[in-house]
């Protein structure tokens, strides 16, 4: 018996372009500390400000990794003990789980949000050496933290349907999506 909706599938194209920008910033980080040590080492001269963008842009990077996390289950799960309980009461601990994360994740979204507002934006906060405002990287994590309540929404609510249906979720090695996940 299959569920009605796959969360893979259906969120699955968005959070993978997520976790391409993400990655895409994991090797502009990357190209430029490679530059600034060649800069430092031949020239003598590193580049200026190459600490603040890294400091701010590692922020955005693990951020933007959480939502293909939550689709694809890859958050801390303990499932030898829902072997160890058979696999009906393994959906429902999964269920479980899957209700402890959005409650965490909503108090990461609100956390965020009030950090970003009152302690980034409404102050100022500039990065040290080049003294550029950080909100705006704080604002693009605290979205990203934001969309991933309704993304574990979404993914709960397949959860409940495979407990209630009895069906565990495919494998990775043989979900049949087009997701990537």
């Amino acid at each position: 018996m299959n569920t009605p909706f796959d969360a893979r599938h259906s969120l699955g194209p968005g959070t993978n372009l997520i976790a391409l920008i993400g990655a895409l910033a994991i090797l502009g980080m990357a190209s430029a500390v490679v530059v600034d040590v060649l800069m430092r080492w031949i020239f003598n001269s590193p580049i200026l400000g190459v600490d603040d963008f890294g400091a701010y842009n590692l922020a955005v990077i693990v951020a933007s990794f959480f939502p293909i996390c939550l689709v694809g289950g890859h958050f801390v799960t303990i499932r030898f003990v829902g072997k160890l309980m058979g696999e009906r009461r393994a959906l429902w601990l999964e269920a479980f789980g899957g209700v402890a994360t959005l409650l965490v994740f909503m108090l990461f979204a609100w956390q965020f949000f009030r950090f970003t507002l009152y302690d980034v934006t409404l102050t100022g906060l500039a990065t040290p050496v080049l003294e550029i405002p950080q909100a705006p990287w704080w604002w693009v994590v605290t979205t990203i933290i934001v969309l991933c309540v309704p993304i574990q929404l979404v993914v709960l609510a397949e959860t409940f349907l495979r407990a209630v249906h009895g069906v565990p979720r495919a494998r990775d090695d043989e979900t049949q999506t087009d997701a990537g996940v």
